[in-house]
């Protein structure tokens, strides 16, 4: 059997089933735009092998001018896909520009049946278009995470693969047609296939990347507030008791909820209750430091971790934000004055657990409740 059809067939099945996987993780997981661009991307390759494939046999001119026009197209698309994903603007305008003129050149140079123009002219965009991905796919303030650097490297190397490519080709320029061409056609069926095969691995194993992250973060974040749940606070205290034991800093909890937010939920309605948790949510945030610790326990009430932080300090904190509550306006229920009251426990050298400190913050916001609400209270050893 021929060794072209065989290359063939094997990138046109794994082009199928990578649009599939890709189609599949779209339709079932989210329907991320980024997952579409790239399911999108491999229907474009798996057109682009079968009418290479059949300009190969046929000898056809018009079918790898199509192929040239489809190569642009996936490629394209897989740095929307990458660009989507990052977070970064599409530039629509340039790639569809470039794109149109790059596959009207390789579709000219095709139906003239100009091999070695049609080994540089198609072949360059795809490597270029790849090392933008690449470059797309950097992270920001952040570390690569396996899948991620797995994607990144293969997409160097179908790169500087494709740069190969152009080179072999144009060292058929201004020689006897078919000299450089070898070359070219024996880089092409020994690489060709395993990059492939290589990249569309990848690019499986961060959208599987992505999946595994976003169940991780639903399992520890609040759907409605979207800071940590419990079980996302528990997790996160038993690194920050354990750091400050053993370098023997400060550590503050502080549990609040909100005066009164049965009145307000059973008078203006449970939309206006998860407003008002969203805003008291959203100004503990902004009140703390970055490392600090924000989650929702349950109905109205909140616990924060503040590291290197004394009882003092977070009762300051607090403080602010109590005074802040009040200017939170609540949608549906405007005259509503939101009040909250916070209970501060700092951390013991006897406490193994963040339970330790629940009690006692505990025991601080049920003084502060019954000394009046709307204040903070700190717990106290007895006497």
């Amino acid at each position: 059997m021929d060794p072209v059809i065989i290359v063939i067939a094997l990138l046109i099945f794994t082009s199928v089933i990578m649009a599939l996987a890709m189609g599949v993780a779209w339709l079932h997981f989210g329907r991320q735009r980024h997952v579409r661009s790239w399911a999108l991307s491999y229907v474009a390759a798996t057109g682009q092998w079968l009418a290479n494939a059949g300009g190969a046999a046929l000898g056809s001119g018009g079918l790898m001018a199509l192929t040239s026009c489809l190569i642009v197209v996936s490629g394209s698309l897989m740095l929307v896909g990458v660009r989507q994903r990052s977070g970064k603007p599409v530039p629509w305008r340039a790639l569809i520009l470039c794109g149109a003129v790059v596959a009207t050149g390789g579709s000219y140079v095709a139906l003239i049946g100009d091999r070695s123009l049609q080994g540089i002219v198609v072949p360059s965009y795809v490597g270029l278009l790849m090392l933008c991905s690449a470059i797309a796919l950097w992270p920001r303030n952040r570390r690569f995470s396996a899948p991620e650097m797995a994607f990144f490297s293969m997409s160097l190397i179908l790169a500087l693969f494709e740069a190969g490519l152009v080179a072999s080709a144009a060292t058929d320029l201004g020689r006897a047609p078919g000299q450089g061409m070898a070359l070219y056609r024996a880089l092409l069926g020994l690489g060709l296939p395993s990059i492939y095969v290589g990249l569309g691995v990848a690019a499986v194993m961060v959208v599987a990347g992505d999946l595994a992250h976003q169940l991780r973060r639903q399992m520890r974040h609040d759907p409605l507030t979207n800071v940590l749940n419990r079980r996302g606070l528990d997790e996160s205290a038993s690194r920050a008791i354990a750091h400050a034991h053993r370098h023997q800093r400060p550590l503050a909890l502080v549990v609040c909820d909100l005066d009164g937010f049965k009145a307000l939920n059973d008078g203006h309605g449970h939309i206006a209750g998860d407003a008002a948790l969203c805003g008291f949510a959203q100004l503990l945030t902004n009140a703390v430091r970055r490392g600090d610790i924000v989650a929702r326990l349950g109905g109205d009430e909140f616990g924060l971790l503040l590291v290197e932080t004394d009882a003092a300090a977070a009762a300051d904190v607090m403080e602010r934000v109590r005074a802040e509550i009040g200017c939170l306006v609540v949608p549906n229920a405007p005259e509503a004055a939101l009040r909250a009251s916070f209970g501060v426990a700092e951390l013991l050298a006897s406490d193994q657990s963040l339970e330790d400190m629940v009690a006692r913050a505990d025991t601080a916001l049920y003084d502060a409740k019954k000394e009046g609400k709307n204040r903070v209270a700190i717990w106290r050893a007895a006497a």
